[in-house]
């Protein structure tokens, strides 16, 4: 496995040292979309793509009462998440492996579903809203954050796992999905879009 695959799904040594990096690069992204999510004080949430479960302990402490449910496809990415969140592990923290495009949700049974800097490696992302949609309450909200990078740089030839999509084309599946009320933020390369079931 070369490098740039852990990207989108990290294993062994070169796995863990990139949750590690990754978790430092994406900080400033997560603490500016944390700041414009609502984070409920009950109720669950799920973080889709949870990598080294970071951004669950951030949402932990915005929160009183919640379930957080951190889900990925990689083994790493999970023992590390459960290592993150160890004194609420079996509490109000549960990390499971899983993909977007199978969510092990009930219908209509989590209120926020976040998924920071994955999108872009989903194998269906069409498919993976769908069972977004299906797995959240209603009026329940779908949080999607990433960094579009520079346009001016070929990413996808750089790292062959990921597909760029703009946070137009997020939105318009979003929609195409069932979502309503979607909005667009953007701060440089970063965006955040959002949408609620109805």
């Amino acid at each position: 496995m070369s490098f740039t695959d852990n990207f989108g799904d990290p294993k062994g040594i070169l796995g863990r040292i990139m949750l590690t990096t990754m978790d430092k690069e994406h900080l400033p992204m997560a603490q500016w979309a944390l700041g414009q999510i609502k984070i409920p004080d009950d109720g669950k949430v799920a973080d889709i793509g949870c990598g080294g479960g970071y951004n669950i302990r951030r949402m932990l402490g915005m929160s009183a009462k919640a379930e957080f449910y951190g889900l990925d496809i990689s083994d790493e990415s999970v023992k590390r998440a459960q290592k993150v969140n160890k004194e609420q592990l079996g509490k109000r923290v549960n990390i499971i492996k899983g993909s977007a495009e199978k969510l092990p949700f009930k219908d209509n049974t989590i209120d926020l579903i976040t998924a920071f800097e994955t999108v872009f490696f989903w194998k269906d992302p069409e498919q993976g809203f769908r069972e977004v949609y299906r797995s959240l309450v209603k009026g329940g909200c779908f949080a999607v954050i990433n960094n579009y990078g520079d346009p001016n740089i070929d990413w996808e030839k750089k790292v062959p796992c990921m597909t760029r999509y703009t946070a137009e084309q997020i939105s318009d599946m979003l929609e195409k999905a069932g979502f309503a009320d979607i909005s667009v933020n953007k701060k440089d390369n970063l965006f955040l879009v959002k949408g609620r079931k109805g």
